[in-house]
């Protein structure tokens, strides 16, 4: 098995727009990309297709993204993002150019608020962590095959060359192989939020936060 890792590329976003949704869902049947976009699988694939590309360039962009080929086609990614630069507020802007694009109304944007509103406010609040680790996911084809570990590796190589002290994984409580993967890279829980609207809508008591100091 041949496994390199490299920045992701245009040509990756069916596959990255299937990692978004995936991680976003976890061991859930649902996830937050869900909530957001509404409507069916393939309705949320498209809108990730796009936010893949979207301006500006977000945590979600396909060249945000460090993708695990194994060999020669795409197997794992994850994305890596300076939290001290826009982080998800670029999301919602590159989002709200989606929609547009995609002719949402008034409507659909206030139903889509309302939809996930319990997650919202189920956030953890802001620790002061420089880089941020998002959008996690392997194939199902190639798990337990350590290229979970690999990506880490290379974001953590990443954070350290922008100078960076801490670093943040958040994650669903319950979502046990990754929590796994994530401290078997010297991750460490630092905290969590539990939540009874999220744990009603998704499933899951709230979230947890890894940390891990460079």
């Amino acid at each position: 098995m041949r496994v390199e890792i490299r920045q992701g590329r245009h040509e990756d976003v069916d596959f990255l727009a299937w990692v978004m949704l995936s991680a976003s869902r976890a061991h859930l049947a649902r996830g937050i990309w869900d909530l957001i976009i509404g409507g069916r699988e393939a309705t949320c694939l498209d809108y990730l297709r796009r936010l893949a590309v979207a301006e500006p360039r977000s945590l979600c962009h396909c060249e945000s993204f460090l993708v695990a080929d194994v060999d020669g086609h795409p197997a794992a990614a994850l994305s890596g993002y300076d939290m001290k630069a826009g982080g998800w507020a670029l999301v919602g802007e590159a989002m709200a150019n989606v929609q547009r694009d995609l002719g949402w109304t008034d409507a659909d944007a206030a139903a889509s608020r309302q939809r996930v509103g319990p997650v919202w406010a189920c956030f953890l609040p802001d620790i002061g962590a420089d880089w941020g680790i998002e959008n996690v996911a392997t194939s199902p084809g190639h798990r337990r095959q350590g290229l979970i570990k690999a990506l880490l590796s290379s974001a953590l190589r990443e954070a350290v060359g922008h100078r960076n002290k801490l670093v943040q994984i958040i994650t669903y409580i319950g979502n046990d192989e990754a929590c796994s993967a994530y401290q078997h890279s010297g991750f460490r829980v630092r905290d969590e939020k539990r939540c009874i609207g999220f744990e009603a809508l998704l499933g899951s008591p709230g979230f947890m936060r890894f940390v891990r100091d460079l």
